[in-house]
This record gives structure tokens, C-alpha cells and sequence, in this order.
């Protein structure tokens, strides 16, 4: 079969599913040698990489490394990033082309990259459900599966039709068919949500701070890993309503915010 018929003549119930997942799920804790439990400290590269072969053997039946050595396309590069703060996970598809002495060849390079940011920050406010693809998570280890299976149908999909959107009803039928999923977005913790939660801090809140010796007072702009605050100021940059600001990048718990000034209008 072509490899899109090889994709969609995968088909799990739920039961089927469920088994391959834990037994995932125990092999992880088995083999790692940082993830030890399912509320595990510490994540590497290295649990990236049995977490795909994993699952390439149990639901693919070796078809993703399949299409990758026909492709000359080599292993796919598994990436942890702190930096992410609003995907979960991110699914790379790079075309190099390149000058040889037999011609120009082109060569298609895969990046898989998970936000440790959004994962770790989960399941710290007690009775907050997390839920990824639809599916109610218990602990990290489940977290980072939901997220990695997600980013797995976003390979399949580059492998096998050369372009992948997760908002097209060609990824909904793969993601149920094959793991189950019942939706293709995530209800995880936002630095946002978070901020807002633990701190009492969000966007437009009037807020001081002290840096390098001196209190500031601004307006929060932004909350990502940090807080953006805007302190207005007549030798900063010029904005689209007419004034001047500085900009501080801020880790939120150092902001102190302003009780009875509110939004501006």
C-alpha cells in the first residue's frame, strides 16, 4: 500500500489502546534513566528518543523509521524546549537543498520539540484537570505522552503527504483511529493562567517592581516565561497610543501589584 493508505489502515479500539499505552508507560518507568516515576524531577533528550521508538514499534509497527530511511531523511531530532509558552509540542519539517558534483540534491531534515515550560507547570493547583487530545491526564509521564503522540501524527502526516495541520479532518481521523484522541488541542497551565492563579497578575494590571536599586511602576504587557511590564517613560520607545515606555522583562513573582488601580480603558 501507498503510505497513506498504510496510515489510515491503522485502526486501535479503545481497549487496544489503552493497553499499548501503558504498557508504554511501564516500560518508560523500566528503562529510563531519569524517569522513575510518573511525577518524575528530571526530563532528557535521551527518554525522547525511546518514547519514539516505543511508539513507532507498538502503533506503527516501524512504519515512521520506515518512511525515514526511504525518505534518506535519518533520525528525527528530539528537542526539549524551556522556551515554548504556548505549543506543547512542535513538529518540524526543514527541505535543505545542496550542491554536489552529481547535481543538486535535496535533503528533508524532522524536529520534534516539547515544552518542558508547559509540561512541568501542570498539576500544581489541586483539582485543576489537565486534558490533552481531548483525554484527562493523572500525572507528567501521561502528559508527555498525549503531547508526544500529538506531534507523532504530525510526522506521519509530513511523511506521508508532504504537509500536516492538525485542524484539518485528515489529522481528527488519524488521531482517533490510532490513539484515541477526542480533540486536537491541550487544557494545560499557561504561564498566563498560572500568573494569574498563584500571583493575582495579569495583562493590564498596574504593577511595581524594584530593579537595580529603584522602584518602577508600569503596566503588565505580556506573560510568557516573564512578565513584559511597560513603564512609561519619555526616552523610551514610541507606541501605538502615543506614549513612550520602557520595557522590563520581569519573573512575576518579583511584581508587586497595584491594588485599586485597574485596567486603563
Amino acid at each position: 500500500m501507498d503510505r497513506p493508505a498504510c496510515l489510515m489502515s491503522l485502526h486501535l479500539t479503545a481497549d487496544e489502546v489503552a493497553l499499548r499505552n501503558g504498557h508504554i508507560y511501564e516500560e518508560i518507568l523500566r528503562r529510563s534513566e531519569q524517569v522513575r516515576t510518573g511525577n518524575f524531577i528530571v526530563l532528557g533528550t535521551a527518554d525522547l528518543h525511546l518514547l519514539f521508538g516505543l511508539y513507532d514499534a507498538r502503533f506503527f509497527d516501524g512504519l515512521l523509521r520506515r518512511m525515514l530511511r526511504e525518505d534518506g531523511a535519518g533520525e528525527v531530532a528530539l528537542r526539549l524546549s524551556a522556551r515554548m509558552t504556548r505549543s506543547a509540542g512542535k513538529t518540524y519539517m526543514r527541505r535543505e537543498r545542496r550542491r554536489t558534483p552529481a547535481g543538486v540534491i535535496e535533503r528533508v531534515e524532522y524536529e520534534i520539540a516539547v515544552s518542558t515550560l508547559l509540561l512541568f507547570q501542570n498539576f500544581q493547583e489541586p483539582g485543576r484537570p489537565v486534558s490533552v487530545g481531548g483525554l484527562v491526564c493523572r500525572d507528567w509521564l501521561e502528559v508527555l505522552q498525549r503531547i508526544f503522540e500529538h506531534e507523532l501524527l504530525h510526522l506521519a502526516e509530513f511523511l506521508a503527504w508532504g504537509r500536516s495541520s492538525c485542524a484539518a479532518a485528515n489529522f481528527h481521523a488519524l488521531s482517533r483511529r490510532i490513539f484515541g484522541h477526542e480533540g486536537a488541542t491541550h487544557d494545560l497551565v499557561t504561564p498566563r493562567e498560572l500568573a494569574a492563579e498563584v500571583y493575582q497578575v495579569r495583562v493590564g494590571d498596574r504593577v511595581s517592581f524594584e530593579h537595580e536599586g529603584r522602584r518602577w511602576v508600569g503596566r503588565v504587557n505580556r506573560i510568557t516565561r516573564r512578565a513584559t511590564v511597560l513603564v512609561e517613560d519619555l526616552q523610551g520607545s514610541l507606541y501605538s497610543d502615543g506614549r513612550r515606555y520602557m520595557t522590563f522583562y520581569v519573573p512575576v513573582p518579583s511584581l508587586c501589584k497595584e491594588i485599586g488601580l485597574g485596567k486603563r480603558g
